[in-house]
């Protein structure tokens, strides 16, 4: 589980009765709560105000914002100057996190599970040899079609096997052939090849020759519900390049090193991430707990919740890691923030002498200065050489650019530009595949991949669980949390039941949901939680002081009956005119950081769950019975938790078949994984009834991994089953 969530248990037990919200002071929040032993005579009698209205009149009155949920006034974009980086107190704790973070890579860009790797059919173009190195102009292929254009540079003498580098551009106006004092990839890479390693610099998608598609690719709404995004396009490309560049004989596999800047220093530490090829790397200027990547290629939906670039960075460790920073950009503070908390990772290893931060005077680059750190620096750890000062930059003389391209005629600046929007007289002999074929080819990948792992058997039952099952639980990106907070309101009493208005959190994070109790005078031996598209008002008639027949005839079968207002549903929303912080238009990449409103409501339910299982006055026998469109909800939640017992799902005749419908979803990633078929097959286990369903959610396949979960009590239909057989299919 996130360490983000974890916390320190404490228990503090704390009964009250009616309490006015005007008290809301800290010793007034039950965590391991506890319901009150009123005296029933002494309890006020229900109205609709009380069955409904959590919040009271004065807290309205007063706009009391204590107990209002943070999540509707702040949200999370890429600056993050107020996030701290965890610490942890074992290897092994930092060793499952890393895991994590690796899945949520891989998960977040579309490449869980890995693609094939099919032939790279490298292309050599021109070779131009120099006295003391060579520089070649190479394509491959990453993907069956699609082509990634780089430049190979080679020691001029020796026999090698020669240690390697590879080296992306980052947002430069010239990618790989960009050639002033900021930045110099060709010059790096000469002054790497003359100290004996076989260099690699490849493009970004739309920079110079990788044209097919621009650097704008999966800009769009659909695509995100598949996974593909740009930075899934980029993390592929340099993992195809590190294939190429390890799979040359000339290169000795185990003194590899991995440098780029900005951007590029971003593809490092996604590769380093998931890659472990790799003994030395060196982000230059872009690792700090203040700003996160402001492109599209550094930003896939669900990437960084509850983690930051710096956490990933740090996965390194504890291979040698060189941190470059300076004065006049997001990592002017780096080394106050973040090289001491890394610095505790690599104490966990022992390493911390693999460690090393370089801060310089300059704005945004990987100029000469930085250059020669990272000489130094992979020198000490490929080359065994400590004196820095031999490696020292020596002039160079870049080739002209028509010697270093494949396709383009001249290097191009324009990276929102694909080949087919450029003039006939920009390039010349280019691949056919583009941007809407690339997509074609990758949903055909994911619709196969599928296939293959759909369960056959016990075995492959198994194995379909941990892939399906892990992508879903990074893609909805919710978990159980650690511990509760629990605000008693005020109780009422009616005819037969007793109302108990409270508001639930995860602990000390302020995500409030306004919720109404309802228990039977009997002693209960099951709790149900109700949802529906209203909220927790859609179970009580208007101006009616009892809950409607659902809930009755819950609590005439001895349940418990919890009913919410999930997440911006109800009164859990905030009161007009209220300054949020909370932008979900503005902020581009809002997914990348946040939930969605779905995955909230997901959320939700989890800790009413935790809330429910932690308050020994409730029965444990928990179950949901999900209406209306929470039905889809309900059906997301069942294969990631085990902590219900029955589930009973309103399908709202939902029709997954088309990519609009799916939007409403509001899972990026969803189709990825094959949609709802996929959902159904992880919750095939499960005690669970969908009715209403639309004709497309009913699959044979759904059907035989029930029966290979040996499962009777699973069930999905189009018949819209009445309320009374619900509650009795939820019935003990």
């Amino acid at each position: 589980m996130s360490k983000w969530v974890l916390g320190i248990l404490v228990i503090i037990i704390f009964s009250t009765g009616y309490t006015s919200l005007n008290n809301h002071h800290s010793e007034n929040i039950d965590t391991l709560w506890k319901l009150p032993k009123n005296d029933l005579s002494t309890l006020p009698k229900s109205s609709y105000a009380v069955l409904t209205q959590v919040y009271n009149d004065h807290m309205l009155r007063n706009r009391d914002m204590t107990f209002r949920d943070e999540r509707l006034l702040t949200s999370t974009e890429t600056r993050t100057p107020d996030v701290k980086l965890p610490t942890y107190k074992t290897k092994e704790e930092w060793e499952v996190r890393k895991k994590f973070l690796k899945q949520r890579v891989l998960v977040s860009t579309g490449l869980w599970p890995m693609p094939d790797k099919t032939s790279l059919n490298p292309k050599y173009y021109h070779k131009i040899e120099h006295e003391d190195y060579i520089v070649e102009t190479v394509t491959i292929e990453t993907y069956p079609g699609y082509f990634l254009a780089g430049n190979l540079y080679s020691p001029k003498k020796g026999n090698g096997p020669f240690p390697a580098v590879l080296t992306p551009h980052g947002h430069f106006d010239y990618g790989r052939l960009n050639n002033d004092d900021i930045n110099s990839i060709p010059g790096r890479c000469i002054n790497l090849a003359r100290q004996g390693y076989v260099v690699f610099a490849y493009d970004m998608p739309g920079y110079n020759d990788t044209r097919q598609v621009s650097h704008t690719f999966a800009d769009d709404n659909i695509s995100p519900l598949y996974s593909i995004n740009l930075a899934g396009l980029q993390l592929w490309n340099s993992i195809r390049a590190m294939d190429f560049l390890t799979g040359l004989s000339k290169v000795d596999t185990k003194r590899v090193g991995i440098t780029g800047a900005s951007g590029g220093a971003t593809q490092i530490f996604l590769l380093t991430a998931v890659d472990n090829r790799f003994q030395v790397s060196a982000p230059v200027n872009m690792v700090s707990n203040h700003m996160q990547g402001g492109d599209l290629c550094e930003n896939a939906p669900g990437l960084r919740i509850n983690t930051i670039n710096a956490e990933i960075a740090a996965m390194t460790a504890p291979k040698p890691l060189l941190l470059i920073s300076n004065t006049n950009d997001w990592t002017y503070n780096t080394r106050n923030t973040i090289v001491p908390v890394f610095k505790s990772y690599y104490r966990l290893y022992n390493a911390e002498d693999k460690l090393k931060n370089e801060h310089f005077d300059y704005k945004h680059n990987f100029n000469r200065s930085s250059r020669e750190a990272m000489y130094g620096w992979f020198g000490k750890w490929l080359l065994g050489e400590n004196d820095p000062t031999k490696l020292w930059e020596k002039p160079f003389v870049v080739d002209s650019d028509k010697d270093l391209l494949a396709f383009m005629n001249e290097k191009n600046s324009n990276t929102k530009v694909n080949f087919a929007e450029l003039p006939a007289t920009a390039y010349h002999d280019i691949p056919k595949l583009d941007d809407k074929g690339l997509k074609e080819e990758l949903k055909a990948i994911y619709v196969k991949q599928l296939s293959q792992y759909w369960p056959k058997d016990q075995k492959s039952l198994q194995t379909f669980k941990a892939i399906y099952g892990t992508s879903l639980q990074h893609l909805m990106s919710v978990n159980t949390p650690a511990d509760i907070d629990c605000k008693i309101m005020r109780r009422s009493k009616g005819n037969g039941f007793i109302a108990t208005q409270l508001l639930i959190s995860t602990k000390d994070k302020n995500e409030w949901i306004p919720c109404v109790l309802y228990q039977p005078l009997a002693l209960a031996t099951s709790t149900v939680i109700l949802t529906a598209d209203e909220g927790k008002a859609h179970w009580v008639k208007k101006d009616s002081d009892t809950p409607d027949e659902t809930v009755l005839k819950l609590l005439s079968q001895k349940s418990n009956v919890l009913v919410p207002d999930l997440f911006k549903q109800g009164e859990h929303v905030l009161q007009t005119g209220t300054l949020t912080r909370r932008d979900e238009i503005k902020n581009k990449f809002f997914t990348t950081y946040n939930l969605t409103d779905r995955e909230q409501h997901v959320q939700d339910i989890l800790t009413i769950i935790k809330a429910i299982r932690v308050n020994k006055d409730l029965s444990q026998n928990i179950s949901l019975y999900a209406t209306g469109n929470t039905g889809i909800t309900g059906l997301l939640l069942a294969p990631v938790t085990n902590d219900l017992n029955k589930i009973a799902l309103d399908g709202d005749d939902f029709d997954p078949t088309t990519d609009q419908n799916m939007l409403k979803v509001q899972v990026p990633g969803i189709l990825r994984m094959g949609g709802f078929k996929t959902v159904l097959a992880l919750a095939a286990g499960k005690h669970l009834m969908v009715y209403n369903a639309n004709p497309a959610l009913m699959s044979s396949g759904i059907t035989e991994v029930s029966r290979l979960e040996n499962n009777k009590s699973f069930s999905v239909t189009t018949e819209n089953v009445a309320p009374g057989k619900v509650t009795d299919f939820l019935k003990n």
